[in-house]
């Protein structure tokens, strides 16, 4: 054999053993895959107290760069609309009479804002006498809730960490104006 066919033949022997060691090995391709984080929040839904203008809940939500995400300042479709507040010497007196009513609270818990508890309540409330004498009697007033919902996206990648969610509720809810913050998962 010549030398040119010694080359060639260990050119073409070397080839089949590339090409048989990439049978035998599975080469693994990077295929990336996109998987939904668990625990991705969508939105947050901010309960302001009564009177809080598009400018303040805006001038508020700034403040935590959650202005640069969608918001609704004029969400409305939260189940509980109106609230009293009762000064936390009185909580127990104004519950206690309220126990004798059917269906006056809303579906919220109460929530503690200083020295005085939030307390929602319903619509039928609203317009019964008995309710409304006790309002009277306690020189309460029902106020009503300004709610803004700051939606994250669309889908679970375009979300929020809850881990985060939680930070921003905690804050938020350091503020004045702002009753509690509920959080809103991905379905």
């Amino acid at each position: 054999m010549s030398k040119e066919n010694k080359e060639m033949t260990f050119f073409i022997v070397f080839l089949i053993f590339i090409v048989i060691i990439g049978l035998l090995i599975k080469i693994t391709v990077f295929n990336p895959t996109i998987t939904p984080h668990e625990g991705n929040v969508a939105s947050l839904v901010v309960q302001f107290k009564d009177g809080t203008t598009k400018a303040e809940a805006e001038s508020i939500l700034e403040n935590y760069n959650l202005t640069m995400y969608y918001v609704d300042y004029d969400y409305y479709t939260m189940p509980d609309q109106h609230y009293i507040m009762v000064d936390e010497d009185e909580i127990m007196d104004v519950r206690g009479e309220f126990g004798k009513g059917k269906n006056w609270t809303g579906l919220t818990p109460d929530v503690k804002k200083g020295n005085n508890y939030i307390i929602s309540v319903s619509e039928q409330a609203i317009h019964d006498e008995n309710f409304i004498a006790i309002l009277k009697k306690h020189n309460l007033q029902v106020k009503k809730f300004v709610y803004c919902h700051i939606r994250f996206g669309e889908h679970p990648l375009s979300g929020i960490s809850e881990e985060h969610a939680n930070e921003l509720k905690s804050e938020l809810e350091m503020n004045e104006n702002i009753f509690t913050v509920y959080i809103e998962s991905f379905e």
